[in-house]
């Protein structure tokens, strides 16, 4: 009978212990299979080669396959992202301003370069359909707007008027309006002679006969070969967590590939997460102004000419060395 008993405790045992071991099971995969959470700052929760790929990413389940889960906080521009990403608010950010970049990181921020985000330039400038400004001889001596200063759009008005010069014309004068809607009232009250857009943006006014296109990113000779935004982590938050920002950029890549694939299909998704009210044609022509080629992770191109841009307009003391570059572009993280 006590040989009885004892199994019979020992019988209970065992089974609490399964039991537990089953518990602490569970728990633990639990926690392992518990997504990565990646704060993501985005300038703008509109623009095509910004926020796009990002719902992409979302709405295919990218993310979810590569175990992160986002947190998207939108931003204004250039500096308060940067600013996000300084503060480690934000643990990496979408499509900013190599400037902005580069001035944060001579001033000890921790930030690092993980991807390219466009080479060329995406923007163009319009004019009011009664102007004279019809073609790019024609900014000779006008005012030319931007966003904010340190953006990709500023770096574009800067350079235009270095061509405008080399022309043998008087060179434009750049405007800071801030952003999309601020640019167009600018030009519609003189603030501006050109105002600046992204596409889709003003396209349906363009297609109405408001405005002309006068001036496309692609007539900057000095921009086609530079990578003009990046994305950008902080790099306490990189070290700590590499899978997570890797696992990001896969996802975001995979979200630019559908997006070049899957013009229509992105459209709809694009159109529901932003809340765009354009017509689904105006939409579609977006894809006339990028090429996936251009949209490349990889490399950085024309960082010394930036840098030297940088110093110029005094957002650089002086160029960077060769291992503060490497210091700073970290192309490791991309797929």
């Amino acid at each position: 009978m006590k040989g009885i008993g004892f199994g019979s405790k020992w019988f209970k045992f065992l089974t609490l212990m399964a039991f537990w071991l089953c518990v602490f099971s569970v728990s633990a995969a639990s926690v392992l299979a518990a997504p990565l959470k990646v704060v993501v700052g985005l300038p703008h929760r509109v623009l095509f080669s910004v926020a796009v790929a990002v719902y992409v990413a979302e709405e295919r389940g990218f993310f979810k396959e590569a175990g992160i889960e986002i947190d998207p906080v939108f931003t204004k521009g250039g500096g308060e992202t940067v600013q996000g990403v300084v503060s480690g608010d934000i643990n990496v950010a979408m499509a900013t301003g190599l400037f902005a970049v580069l001035g944060a990181f001579e001033k000890g921020a921790p930030v690092m370069i993980v991807a390219a985000e466009i080479t060329g330039m995406d923007t163009f400038w319009y004019a009011l359909s009664n102007s004279p400004i019809r073609k790019l001889e024609d900014v000779a001596g006008k005012k030319v707007a931007f966003s904010t200063p340190g953006s990709s759009s500023h770096l574009a008005v800067l350079a235009l008027a270095d061509q405008l010069k080399a022309m043998g014309l008087k060179p434009s004068v750049s405007v800071s309006l801030g952003g999309l809607p601020d640019a167009f009232t600018g030009v519609k009250t003189g603030q501006a002679d050109l105002g600046w857009s992204v596409p889709p943006f003003m396209l349906d006014r363009v297609e109405k006969g408001e405005l002309r296109i006068v001036v496309r990113g692609s007539d900057i000779i000095a921009l086609r070969d530079l990578t003009m935004r990046v994305h950008f982590a902080n790099a306490n938050f990189a070290k700590k967590n590499p899978e997570a920002l890797k696992g990001f950029l896969r996802a975001q890549q995979k979200g630019l590939d559908f997006m070049f694939a899957n013009p229509k299909e992105t459209t709809k998704i694009w159109m529901k997460r932003a809340d765009l009210k354009l017509p689904e044609a105006t939409v579609l022509k977006t894809w006339d102004f990028y090429t996936r080629s251009a949209m490349a992770a990889k490399p950085i191109k024309g960082i010394e000419t930036t840098m030297k841009d940088a110093v110029q307009f005094k957002f650089l003391k002086a160029p960077l060395g060769q291992a503060e570059v490497a210091k700073l572009i970290d192309l490791s993280y991309l797929p």
